[in-house]
């Protein structure tokens, strides 16, 4: 079996052929170096077609790891290929459409919160990442980083973008964070209604018109937004540390199952260093690397969120970075 570096020689020799073969004569790949959220930097593959300033874009990592599962070279070049021309009238219609937006005044495209987002990030787990990124601290290590949604394209707001257009930051993220809490509302669900009937089934226990949730419900609850992707920021949508802290009548622990959820647990009959041994094994056994948000244990005391420690020692984080 091939390493990394000699699969990715292998692998981009036969895109290129296969991009000969029956690819537009006027694409070229490009390989370069990207630093992605939560992932790190990977080799990227552009895929840059003449007149197009959006350029397709494939992770050879990600076929590396299906190369491992057992898939042939050859099948995967063609599948990069396939889906690289499939896509293609999109990528020309988004990089007309986001190119035109930006180009006739990159201001009011901020001003705009149709197209901006949040998303949270681990600090420590991105610092090179991060670097780069304008992003917002939310506490406890945590960030929001900001960027234009628009269909399927993305563009991440850059330091170097805040800086060029003197966009001010505050106001930015303050709309971003706006337009997410309304375009993908928080959504805190019963973990026993989830097992049992599914992500679509329960209901919102944010939006119940009581004070407190309902007899039976609980110990655990899931929280995330309502597209269930990206979802564990919405525990600092505004209001919603208090909202939850008002239907649980008390404080609560907070286990960062991955960055599109969190799992709230009521304080009461739960042993700490038991949530943080779950969390960490759940982290190395089922989690993804990509997915991980944080090793560590959160408890919520009055509105306020803190990492739990042990005798006023943050526990250790093992062999991730926390």
């Amino acid at each position: 079996m091939l390493d990394l570096m000699s699969f990715k020689k292998e692998f981009v020799t036969q895109c290129r052929s296969v991009l000969s073969e029956s690819g537009p004569q006027d694409m070229k790949i490009e390989e370069c170096k990207m630093k992605k959220a939560q992932r790190g930097e990977l080799n990227g593959l552009l895929f840059r077609k003449e007149g197009l300033e959006c350029a397709p874009t494939l992770y050879v990592e990600d076929f590396y790891k299906a190369y491992k599962d057992g898939s042939a070279i050859r099948d995967l070049s063609h599948a990069a290929i396939e889906s690289v021309v499939s896509n293609l009238s999109m990528a020309e219609t988004l990089a007309g459409r986001t190119g035109r937006m930006l180009d006739e005044n990159i201001e009011s495209s901020f001003a705009d919160q149709e197209f901006l987002c949040v998303h949270l990030l681990n600090m420590s787990r991105n610092k090179e990442y991060l670097k780069d990124i304008a992003y917002r601290e939310v506490g406890c290590g945590f960030v929001f980083i900001a960027m234009i949604e628009c269909d399927e394209y993305r563009l991440v707001i850059t330091n170097d973008l805040i800086n060029s257009t003197g966009i001010n930051k505050d106001e930015l993220f303050d709309k971003a964070l706006l337009n997410t809490v309304k375009r993908y509302p928080a959504v805190l669900q019963d973990m026993i209604d989830v097992v049992r009937n599914g992500t679509d089934e329960p209901e919102n226990l944010l939006d119940l018109p009581c004070t407190r949730a309902p007899a039976g419900a609980g110990p655990g609850f899931a929280l995330t937004n309502s597209k269930f992707f990206w979802g564990a920021g919405a525990l600092f949508y505004p209001g919603v540390i208090d909202r939850i802290h008002e239907l649980l009548d008390g404080d609560f622990y907070v286990l960062p199952s991955s960055v599109h959820e969190m799992i709230i647990m009521k304080v009461e009959d739960q042993d700490p260093q038991q949530l943080a041994d779950l969390i960490r094994s759940a982290n190395r056994s089922v989690v993804e690397d990509d997915d991980i948000l944080a090793d560590d244990l959160y408890v919520c005391e009055s509105g306020r969120l803190c990492r739990v420690s042990y005798g006023g020692v943050i526990p250790a984080c093992g062999d991730k970075v926390c």
